[in-house]
């Protein structure tokens, strides 16, 4: 049993990075990971026995949002659903995993620290970025700090580059809270911030000097902060099986919105998956 659960922790863990590379909606999204991180969502349901040593959802899902560059095409991808923790030292969520350096004894106050990888892009058929070169993807480490109370959940991460080409750093803080209405059904709204240096937001938005276009001027881009709001939720269907999906809605901010390649202000996504609880 306990090999089995080795073998699933280390698959999921390969599906999700190679989906992290590969699909942007999927990548691109951290509130989704970042409040389910923080808000203990993975913690036991009432009626259910805490588990220990590797527990945790795995299913899958769909995730679909407009693309923010030129013709705002409507990405669909179906991905995993990885909701993992190991006891209460380690955790892998949708978009990255950590573990717990130092926590107070009643786990309200917890300080981390992980890694995440952002995805990168390429023209594709975008009119409006025909002609430019592909932007790596990224993989940041972090560090974080989660703050729960009675009331909410206030959680907050620095990220830097580690490898890959978009260097720079991004911060996010997130205020949340985790409502239980009757015994298997949860909602968590949420809403958040996230900084992103000039450094980061020039590489995948700017407009290099050799990729200008009488359409397509040259476009340095500066440090800027985005905001969202969003409503995630997990419904129990069984001992076994879940439900998990919400809605996230983000402004990006200016410095992203003036590019000449993105042409849409505000993303939404939707996601919405199914996972067995082990």
């Amino acid at each position: 049993n306990g090999q089995l659960k080795g073998i699933l922790m280390k698959a999921s863990i390969f599906v999700l990075l190679f989906l992290i590379f590969t699909f942007p909606v999927f990548a691109q999204q951290e509130q989704p990971g970042e409040t389910y991180a923080d808000t203990d969502m993975l913690a036991p349901t009432q009626g259910i026995e805490k588990p220990s040593g590797f527990h945790g959802r795995l299913g899958a899902g769909f995730f679909t949002a407009k693309r923010i560059f030129g013709d705002n095409h409507l990405l669909v991808n179906v991905g995993p659903v990885i909701l993992l923790r190991y006891e209460d030292i380690a955790y892998w969520s949708l978009t990255g995993g950590g573990v717990w350096i130092a926590q107070t004894a009643d786990h309200s106050l917890r300080f981390g620290a992980g890694i995440r990888s952002r995805a990168g892009w390429n023209p594709g058929f975008d009119p409006y970025r025909q002609g430019m070169a592909d932007r790596d993807g990224t993989i940041d480490g972090y560090l974080n700090a989660v703050w729960n109370t009675s009331l909410m959940t206030v959680g907050a991460h620095y990220y830097h580059h580690v490898l890959g080409g978009g260097k720079g750093d991004t911060a996010s803080l997130r205020i949340s809270r985790r409502f239980a209405l009757g015994e298997d059904l949860w909602l968590i709204p949420s809403t958040g911030a996230e900084w992103q240096s000039g450094e980061r937001v020039d590489y995948y938005y700017g407009v290099r000097p050799a990729e200008v276009l009488p359409t397509r001027p040259a476009y340095a881009g500066t440090r800027t902060i985005n905001a969202d709001i969003g409503l995630a939720g997990l419904y129990r269907l069984s001992r076994s099986w879940s439900l998990i999906g919400g809605v996230f809605e983000t402004r990006y901010g200016d410095s992203i919105a003036e590019s000449p390649i993105v042409t849409m202000r505000y993303q939404t996504l939707y996601f919405l998956g199914a996972g067995w609880t082990f």
